[in-house]
């Protein structure tokens, strides 16, 4: 079983109204009516990510450090998802 943890940040967007989840190194982006949501869909879709990309051969990127993202984005959420596969 491997775990994977990923730092992503979480911001409001005032013109479409909903929290957005972002962990770039995968590219992955989801929204929500509230932290909580972003960050259960985070997982959610970290999982599907993983497991597609493990059933593709795909390479997976590692992740950044979660103290040189929070240092990047001040003004945001700084979070870590995560997935333990198996």
């Amino acid at each position: 079983m491997k775990k994977y943890v990923y730092p992503a940040i979480i911001y409001f967007d005032a013109e479409s109204k909903v929290y957005v989840l972002i962990i770039e190194e995968l590219c992955l982006c989801v929204e929500g009516d509230s932290v909580e949501e972003v960050h259960a869909k985070g997982g959610q879709f970290l999982k599907i990510y993983v497991d597609e990309a493990l059933k593709e051969e795909i390479e997976i990127q590692e992740p950044r450090n979660f103290k040189e993202v929070a240092e990047e984005n001040p003004k945001q959420i700084c979070v870590l998802v995560e997935y333990q596969q198996g």
